[in-house]
Parts: C-alpha cells; sequence; structure tokens
C-alpha cells in the first residue's frame, strides 16, 4: 500500500513517535527548529501533538488556536487535521465549527512515555472519530498502510473517540490510587503485596504483564505525577462536574489518594 504524505505537528514524545511511523514525514514545531509551516501544504494527514495543559480544570487551547491561524491559510480542503493532543469531549466538533475551512478528525494517543515509539508502531487499538463521512476512513487508511494487519481500528464520532481517551486516563489512575491502598493494608497486616497482585494477574478480566503496570506499587515512588493523568484526571473531573452537573465522586476520591501518596514521597524523601 503506498503511504499518503503525513505531517505532524509538534515534535514532542507523542509528535515523534507518530512521526517515526512514516517515511519523510513533514514536521512543523517551531520550538524546536522546524519553523517552516509550507512543509504541510501537500500532506493528506496531519497530525497534530501539541501540548493542552489543564489550566483551572480546563484545557488550555493557546497553542491550537496559534497553530491553527498559521497553518489554516495554507491548507486546501481535502487536507485532514488529526487530534493526537488529549481534548476533552466536544472539543473537535468546536474546532470544526470556528475553522470551517478545514478538515478535523479526533485520533487520541494511547502511548506510554517510556515506551511511546514501541507503542506507537504495536497500539492496542487505534481510535479514529470524525463528523463527516469518509474522513474516518481515510485517517485510517493512512495506519493501515504502516500498523500490523491484526490492529484494531474503533472508529466513531469525534466526542466518542474524546470520550475513551479521558475514559481511559482517568481509569488507569483509579486502578493506581486502588493499587496503593490495597498495597497500603498489606504493609499494615503482613501480607505479601507480591502474591496479592498476582493472584489479581490471573484472573482474566483484571489482566497480567506489562499491559496492566497500575498494578505495579513502588514504595519508593508512590502515586502518579506524570505529565498525563494528573491533568487529564483534573480536566475530565472539572468536565463531569462543572458541565455536566455529575458528582464524579470516584473521580475526586481517586486525586485525593493520589495527593495522600504523593504527599508521603515527599516526606520520605
Amino acid at each position: 500500500m503506498v503511504q499518503a504524505r503525513v505531517g505532524v505537528i509538534g515534535y514532542g514524545v507523542v509528535g515523534a513517535a507518530t512521526a517515526g511511523l512514516f517515511d519523510n514525514p513533514a514536521i512543523y514545531d517551531p520550538p524546536k527548529g522546524y519553523e517552516d509551516p509550507t512543509v504541510l501544504a501537500d500532506c493528506d494527514v496531519i497530525f497534530m501533538a501539541v501540548p493542552v495543559p489543564t489550566v483551572l480544570g480546563k484545557n488550555d487551547l493557546t497553542i491550537v488556536h496559534e497553530v491553527l491561524e498559521t497553518i489554516t491559510p495554507i491548507l486546501r480542503p481535502d487536507q485532514i487535521i488529526a487530534m493526537r493532543s488529549t481534548v476533552l469531549p466536544g472539543t473537535v466538533r468546536a474546532l470544526q465549527e470556528q475553522y470551517p475551512g478545514v478538515r478535523f478528525a479526533s485520533n487520541p494517543e494511547f502511548l506510554r512515555a517510556h515506551r511511546a515509539f514501541d507503542d506507537a508502531r504495536h497500539p492496542y487499538r487505534v481510535v479514529i472519530g470524525a463528523d463527516e463521512p469518509g474522513i474516518a476512513e481515510r485517517v485510517a487508511d493512512v495506519y493501515r498502510a504502516v500498523l500490523d494487519p491484526d490492529v484494531e481500528f474503533v472508529l466513531t464520532d469525534t466526542r466518542t473517540a474524546e470520550m475513551i481517551k479521558y475514559a481511559a486516563n482517568t481509569f488507569l489512575a483509579l486502578k493506581i490510587s486502588f493499587m496503593h491502598e490495597v498495597w497500603d493494608a498489606c504493609q499494615i497486616l503482613g501480607i505479601d503485596y507480591a502474591v496479592v497482585k498476582r493472584g489479581l494477574e490471573l484472573d482474566p478480566r483484571i489482566g497480567d504483564g506489562e499491559a496492566n503496570e497500575e498494578l505495579t506499587v513502588q514504595p519508593d515512588r508512590l502515586g502518579f505525577d506524570d505529565e498525563c493523568l494528573p491533568k487529564d484526571l483534573a480536566a475530565f473531573t472539572s468536565f463531569l462536574q462543572n458541565e455536566l452537573g455529575l458528582p464524579a465522586t470516584l473521580f475526586d476520591a481517586t486525586a485525593t489518594v493520589n495527593a495522600g501518596m504523593l504527599s508521603r514521597r515527599l516526606v520520605a524523601g
């Protein structure tokens, strides 16, 4: 299968891993020295992987808009911008309304920072959302040209794709906080947590191996403080409570447990 011409905006962990899938991708990331936006002009699909921090419980889309204001004048109507950055449900649909001359898709990433290139090459699934017929399939075809044929694709609308990403990351955060509390109980009772963990892993409903890293507790590194889970948990909790009027009790509890674990890490350090 002939590869489509691909562009990548943002050459951090996610952008670099995405770019690594393709031959000679066009890169646009001015802070890293890739300063010419015109390299994107002939790309069929452009993957956007720029930082979207959480500020006061909301996505800060400043960089997204700065990039779009720069590149939209040079794009053709048939080009697609696939959003790899993590954004709340409804964001890509809103961007489509703000930039009607651009075709958008949601294509959330599920990469682990310490093995991003391998995860990009061997994904558990590829999620692509689009609100216009044919767009999701076009993005999927770009992936099918470079990935193993047995990779599963979830093709849906943009809001559902965005929800899948936040549901996945907040569930991982929940697992970490849950297992830390189980670990605490084991320490008090003198129970070997490793045996408990193995007893859980053997249940196929829970899972085993590297795909279930959240079951591992490192006593010298309690809690989670990576670049993704804390900000995504905060943004999604705020979204559920302030936009949807839901209590998000479990999400609040996950953050509370994690804050306690992080404070213990600081005391121990």
